[in-house]
């Protein structure tokens, strides 16, 4: 439960950030101290070992192969996270039982954002490392991610971390919507065969699915 939370908040974290723009992060960086962790985040991508563009194919089928990496490397960022959440969970769970009793004050929830963009940056670089035992490069990983949901049934809509950071170090903000669009029609364009090579899955597809959520 505790793993599900700290996923759930830095999630919801992710959306408020994206939907308050570069400005609101202007405004709760000065309270972070030396915060860099988008910077960092951003940079992160520059590590993944394959930098090739990925094609991908016309019929947008996933191979059998494809399917068995992208599972793995949910697998080593689900096991590399564990004992991260669990930390943070007990940490918060004493901070918030100070809080009963009164509102935290902004530099608390300042530090609360703090910590979970350290959470993501940990997390990014154990994505990195993941992907790149798998030979991924960023864009081939995407849409293996996004056909294997969508063969699941899943609307897939990422605010996606590595854009938001991204944004943020350029000082622009735009959530595409048309992409979101995009994205709804093509699940009534699902081959078959991603659904064949998704299905065995579908219930451990329910611990990876928020690391869909926030992009990882």
């Amino acid at each position: 439960m505790g793993k599900k939370i700290a996923l759930g908040c830095l999630g919801l974290f992710l959306i408020a950030l994206a939907a308050g723009g570069y400005f609101g992060y202007q405004f709760i960086k000065p309270f972070m101290g030396g915060f860099t962790s988008l910077e960092e985040i951003s940079e992160a991508n520059s590590r993944i070992s394959n930098q090739s563009d990925f094609a991908r194919p016309a019929s947008g089928e996933l191979t059998g192969d494809q399917v068995s990496r992208f599972v793995t490397v949910q697998e080593d960022i689900l096991a590399g996270l564990e004992s991260r959440f669990t930390d943070f969970q007990d940490k918060y769970e004493e901070i918030g039982s100070k809080w009963e009793n009164r509102d935290p004050s902004f530099r608390e929830m300042a530090n609360v954002w703090g910590d979970l963009f350290d959470l993501f940056r940990d997390a990014k670089q154990i994505q990195v490392d993941a992907l790149n035992r798998q030979g991924f490069s960023l864009s081939e990983y995407r849409f293996v991610q996004t056909s294997f949901y969508q063969a699941l049934g899943v609307e897939l809509f990422a605010f996606n971390i590595d854009q938001i950071a991204e944004a943020a170090r350029e000082g622009l903000f735009d959530l595409n919507m048309d992409e979101f669009e995009e994205m709804r029609s093509e699940m009534d364009q699902i081959p078959e065969v991603n659904r064949r090579l998704a299905a065995p899955y579908a219930d451990s597809s329910e611990r990876w699915l928020p690391f869909a959520w926030i992009g990882l």
